[in-house]
């Protein structure tokens, strides 16, 4: 940013003193303003005729300003819910969570809404079972309609009986959670590799053998004997009574046979994005931004150049110069004697400067004779090797 602005704002040494000259003159006439009351008196103004005015003027703010307080203050006077209002509301939400229902045996999971209002559910109550039942949830005992957080507990307590669905303590989910009173004799297994039947034959419940199996099915794998406390409902009795068997083998990792890309030789002139691409480090956007810069050079005239793309690492250019080629050069030529300011500082080697350097002289001494004129102008001497990167680019038209 700082490059481009100072190529922005870039003069040449006439622009420059008439610049200075310019600053000197507004210079003075801002001192002659500044001195300007010391030469000039200044008339009195005599307000006293307007004192009258004045007063009425400020009597007026006055009585906006009460008028605005008075407004604002009957606003809230007159607010959308008084306190008796709000006080009503909440008796007759009251009332509404109280009043006594006709409840009937039900479902919660599949009860519809026109049987839950024949129980003189709540309308809310109602919606919230039904969202509830649409987002996926599902009641799975008695107890777990309490997650309706509209339901009151005096209507909890009305539908209870009716519920169809078993109690909390004697769900089948608990029951099956549970140690066997007697437990079958244990042999050596690996949780690892052992298959449903082994696990129930070992005593373990069929749903915690079941999560077993789909723990390992979803990639997970026991690498100690502990491991096998974390699957959820896994008794801790029963651990201890197979710890003494559990036998983890541990699984051999297969190596991956890794291969270098066989890599070949590109003419950058003429290579498409997909030919960059196969270089280490150079993805399509890479790919793209090569392309883009050879199009703005006009063309390559050596591999190095490929280093001067935006970003590209250094490690990732000396992987790919072995490989790249330039036979023959296909240079898109600009004519200094021909060519606009903002045909030439589109180059990538020219900024603003060296552009309006070569047009001023142009109109100020006359065509170009060769292209190597262009070392008599100051802009070219910046001991960075500009005049030598851009020549290839360049041509006259005599």
């Amino acid at each position: 940013m700082s490059n481009a602005l100072k190529d922005y704002f870039y003069y040449t040494k006439k622009e420059r003193l008439g610049v200075l000259v310019l600053l000197v003159v507004v210079a003075l006439l801002l001192l002659a303003s500044w001195q300007m009351p010391h030469w000039v008196a200044t008339p009195m103004v005599d307000l006293e005729a307007d004192k009258a005015e004045i007063a009425a003027f400020e009597a007026g703010l006055q009585q906006l300003a009460a008028e605005k307080k008075q407004r604002y203050a009957n606003k809230y006077a007159n607010n959308r819910y008084p306190a008796n209002q709000k006080k009503d509301w909440k008796v007759e939400q009251e009332k509404e969570n109280n009043k006594p229902l006709r409840p009937s045996l039900f479902d919660p999971n599949t009860a519809s809404a026109q049987q839950l209002e024949a129980m003189q559910l709540p309308a809310r109550t109602i919606k919230s079972i039904i969202n509830y039942r649409n987002k996926g949830g599902q009641f799975r005992d008695k107890e777990s309609l309490k997650k309706i957080y509209t339901l009151s507990p005096s209507h909890y307590e009305q539908l209870a009986p009716f519920i169809d669905l078993p109690s909390k303590a004697n769900t089948p989910q608990e029951q099956e959670a549970d140690t066997p009173a007697e437990l079958p004799p244990p042999f050596n297994f690996d949780p690892n590799t052992a298959d449903l039947a082994s696990l129930q034959a070992l005593g373990i419940a069929t749903k915690t053998s079941q999560s077993i199996i789909n723990y390992r099915s979803k990639g997970g794998q026991f690498r100690t004997k502990e491991d096998l406390k974390k699957i959820y409902g896994f008794p801790p009795e029963l651990y201890e009574h197979l710890a003494a068997y559990i036998v983890i083998v541990a699984q051999p990792k297969a190596k991956s046979k890794w291969q270098a890309p066989k890599m070949y030789s590109i003419d950058i002139n003429t290579a498409a994005a997909a030919d960059f691409e196969q270089f280490r480090g150079i993805g399509v956007s890479f790919a793209k931004r090569i392309i883009k810069y050879r199009l703005q050079l006009g063309g390559f005239v050596a591999p190095a150049q490929v280093g001067e793309v935006y970003g590209l690492a250094d490690s990732t250019l000396q992987g790919m110069l072995p490989y790249l080629t330039c036979p023959e050069p296909i240079i898109q030529y600009l004519d200094i004697n021909l060519a606009t300011v903002e045909q030439l500082k589109a180059h990538p080697y020219l900024r603003w400067f060296h552009a309006k350097a070569i047009v001023k002289y142009r109109e100020n001494e006359g065509k170009f004779s060769s292209v190597e004129m262009l070392q008599i102008l100051e802009e070219f001497d910046d001991n960075k090797g500009t005049y030598q990167k851009i020549h290839p680019y360049l041509t006259i038209n005599k």
